[in-house]
């Protein structure tokens, strides 16, 4: 028995041995190095490098949500935004809800032109959904989503609520190129919670652009921005049918003898150029921004016997030359409170209405209810002449806001604006719409942030337009007449967590 197990001993060492020289001739491949994430402080607070390279990165975003009461809502008026989806009347909403997502990412590489940056936010947002026929409930076939209809705003129904690219750029070398904020825009209603305000102009669009950089705080930015953002006063023609083979047919649309008729745009083919003059420093901000925005008309047809021919006469109107400039400034008040600040800017506008008061995307003042009334603010662009000359809006106005910090955690903002828009006479004759109008807005919100980047505020605004141009169509003098001096209220909670 011994001699066996000396010799079954012998026999594993011999083993073992082997297979350590074997192994000892195969190839031996290191484990690599773990890249651990590496936070980035050449660019501010949050960003880190992206592993393996040299480019930092910050994904960042906000969720809101939100609840607006507007008293003096139309609620048994068939005209006034009705929007039961099988056409019935029924009673109007008082109450709407919102929630609203961004996200954020933000790329930047440090290179020898400066740094080279890539930005992106997508936002989605879900509405109240429309009112089915008994004024209530989302009537919808099984599997189709709900409509988010913005109706709280006067908003036609947008079917869904699909992701939209808020903002994308790229910047390079001082060039800005992508989905950017205008600019045009100086303070873009940066203290309110309704961004309803009149005499304000806050417009993400597509542009091309460069910032020449002077140094002391002095900038100049150029820029070639998306015309069609800023075009407003024509969507009506294509939502009721008025376009017949590109022209515009609709006698009660069209120019005749005693008015002008609503302008409907053509294609694009010349951008909106605009230009800027700016200034921050440890005071506070200035800057005077300049806009080009060309007024271009599809064909019209003529509803009765002018100077440019008789009745169907098809007219092509000639191009017109809208423009608006911007001046403001914005000053820092820390001897106050840290954190305070006073912003006043004045706007004018001729032809280029979305520069004093921003319609397309954050939806500015586009309506007024009034005992039980919907009243439309004019915010045409343009019109064209029973000549088939273009005649262009005019609108000048101001605005102004004062934010104050009781403590770090509460602060309270007041704000008002006026915008004076004036309308050729030929184009009054359509009705109230093409009106002219005074417009006067106070605002007053207060925002609680218990704890970092988590915000409660509550907001107020109050507007009051008088429309003082001709009352009545002057081919129908019968036609109903909008409130002269109608005012709005509005009450807005929100709840805000960025992260």
């Amino acid at each position: 028995m011994k001699i066996s197990k000396v010799y079954w001993l012998a026999s594993a060492a011999l083993l073992t041995s082997a297979m350590g020289a074997q192994a000892a001739d195969l190839p031996f491949r290191k484990a690599a190095p773990v890249e651990y994430v590496r936070v980035c402080d050449a660019f501010g607070a949050g960003f880190f490098y992206v592993p393996g390279t040299d480019t930092c990165i910050r994904i960042s975003g906000q969720m809101r949500a939100e609840e607006t009461f507007r008293p003096g809502a139309p609620t048994n008026n068939p005209n006034a935004y009705s929007y039961s989806l099988a056409g019935n009347v029924y009673k109007r909403d008082l109450t709407s809800f919102r929630a609203r997502g961004y996200l954020n990412a933000d790329s930047r590489t440090q290179t020898a032109y400066g740094t080279l940056r890539a930005f992106v936010s997508f936002r989605i947002t879900n509405d109240s959904t429309a009112s089915g026929t008994t004024g209530g409930g989302k009537a919808v076939g099984l599997g189709t989503p709900a409509p988010s209809t913005g109706a709280f705003q006067g908003n036609s129904p947008v079917v869904g609520s699909a992701p939209t690219l808020d903002k994308g750029f790229i910047q390079f070398a001082g060039f800005t190129a992508g989905r950017a904020q205008s600019f045009f825009d100086f303070d873009a209603q940066s203290v309110e919670l309704l961004t309803n305000s009149v005499a304000n102009s806050n417009q993400p669009t597509e542009l091309f652009a460069y910032t020449a950089t002077f140094g002391q705080g002095f900038s100049a930015t150029i820029a070639a921005e998306d015309r069609n953002e800023r075009n407003t006063g024509d969507s009506g023609f294509q939502q009721n049918g008025g376009l017949v083979n590109g022209v515009l047919t609709a006698t009660t649309q069209q120019p005749n003898a005693t008015r002008a008729g609503y302008l409907a745009y053509s294609g694009e083919t010349i951008p909106d150029f605009v230009g800027n003059l700016r200034y921050d420093g440890s005071w506070g901000s200035a800057q005077l921004s300049g806009a080009y925005h060309q007024v271009s008309s599809l064909p019209v047809t003529l509803a009765a016997r002018t100077v440019a021919g008789p009745a169907g006469t098809v007219i092509q109107p000639g191009d017109a030359d809208g423009f608006a400039v911007l001046g403001g400034v914005k000053v820092l008040l820390p001897m106050i409170s840290k954190g305070d600040s006073f912003t006043v800017q004045g706007t004018y506008e001729r032809g280029a209405m979305d520069y004093a008061n921003a319609n397309n995307y954050f939806n500015g003042l586009s309506n007024i209810y009034s005992n039980n009334t919907s009243v439309g603010v004019p915010v045409n662009d343009a019109f064209v002449r029973p000549d088939g000359t273009i005649a262009l809006s005019t609108a000048y106005g101001a605005y102004g806001n004062f934010r104050h910090y009781w403590i770090p955690e509460v602060s309270s903002s007041i704000y008002g604006a006026y915008l004076k828009i004036e309308n050729p006479k030929s184009a009054q004759r359509l009705g109230a719409g093409a009106d002219n109008a005074r417009i006067f807005q106070v605002g007053f919100n207060t925002i609680w942030t218990p704890v970092k980047d988590f915000q409660i505020g509550a907001e107020v605004l109050y507007s009051n337009m008088q429309l003082t141009g001709l009352t009545t169509l002057l081919d129908n003098p019968a036609t109903t007449v909008s409130p002269r001096n109608p005012d709005d209220y509005r009450v807005r909670a929100s709840v805000r967590r960025a992260f």
